[in-house]
């Protein structure tokens, strides 16, 4: 990701959250030039864009945008009707609320590819927003959900590590994948053990090498730590995206659907593996230690159509 100077902050109802005062001085450490509007509280669509259109000339391929809340939807109707462009979006707590503020399918393709980047975080107690709203709205424009857990609205807390370094582009990026192994209507769970000791349930996967595809990484993780021959069904893969050592690395796991292709005998890699076995969807949402583990197994679910 290539260095941001110009971040542009916008907040939805009810004016800015708290977040924003401590992303202000994050970005500015940073050296960059940070702008936040004062939009009016419980604003129309008109007074919103009348608002933004102060600072238009300083919405481009080069900014980054920071939204809260419904201003992230908001944010996003006017980039498609005014024509604009932005390297970067973050929503944080991100949705698009009214039928006012909905985005058409015409409108959606193009902010897909009017911005560069988008990152999409959400908290899985949001009093606010529902949680399918929230898990949906990363995928409406394809961007990257990143669930940071038991964080409400975003509205209150003054720390949230990881977005001032995206939005500034100082981010490191990390990537592993693996297979999600079903067969018929059971799938594949593992209790990995961590470089730490920790123990908990979930998927094969590791560290991609030097040239290989995100396929081959992904067959070549779950031979080596469950012992099966398998074959991605779906090469559309189910990301799950989280922050590393206080939001310096963002850490992407992409996992691809597959089912064995020979014997369903497992053998496990033990120094990484303590048990695996194949149970039903319902039982592998119940051990999942891990909420977005749980999201993964929904989406299975969905994609399955099981």
């Amino acid at each position: 990701m290539d260095s941001t100077k110009k971040v542009l902050l916008v907040h939805g109802f009810g004016g800015a959250p708290e977040i924003f005062k401590t992303l202000k001085n994050l970005l500015k450490d940073f050296g960059c030039e940070v702008v936040a509007p004062d939009f009016p509280d419980n604003m129309s669509s008109e007074e919103f864009y009348a608002s933004l259109d102060k600072y238009r000339d300083y919405i481009s391929s080069d900014t980054s945008v920071i939204a809260h809340s419904i201003g992230s939807g908001m944010f996003l109707k006017y980039l498609a009707v005014k024509g604009l462009k932005v390297r970067c979006f973050i929503s944080l707590a991100g949705h698009f609320g009214t039928n006012e503020n909905n985005l058409s399918e015409a409108e959606l393709t193009y902010v897909r590819e009017a911005i560069a980047e988008s990152f999409c975080l959400f908290s899985n107690n949001d009093q606010v927003a529902s949680y399918k709203d929230l898990q949906d709205f990363p995928k409406r424009i394809k961007g990257n959900g990143i669930l940071v857990e038991n964080i409400g609205h975003m509205d209150e807390i003054t720390e949230l590590p990881g977005v001032a370094e995206l939005a500034a582009g100082q981010t490191t990026f990390e990537l592993s994948c693996g297979c999600i192994v079903v067969d018929g209507d059971k799938i594949l769970l593992e209790r990995e053990i961590s470089r730490h000791g920790d123990r908990f349930w979930s998927f094969p996967k590791g560290h991609i090498e030097p040239g290989e595809t995100e396929e081959q990484t992904a067959l070549r993780e779950t031979k080596e730590e469950v012992g099966l021959d398998v074959e991605i069904i779906d090469k559309n893969p189910i990301d799950n995206n989280y922050f590393l050592h206080d939001g310096k690395i963002l850490k992407r796991v992409a996992h691809f659907l597959a089912r064995p292709t020979g014997s369903r005998e497992l053998k496990l890699q033990a120094e990484e593996v303590e048990q695996a076995r194949f149970m039903s969807l319902a039982e592998a949402r119940e051990l999942a230690d891990f909420e977005y583990t749980k999201i993964t197994i929904d989406e299975v679910k969905e994609r399955l159509g099981i």
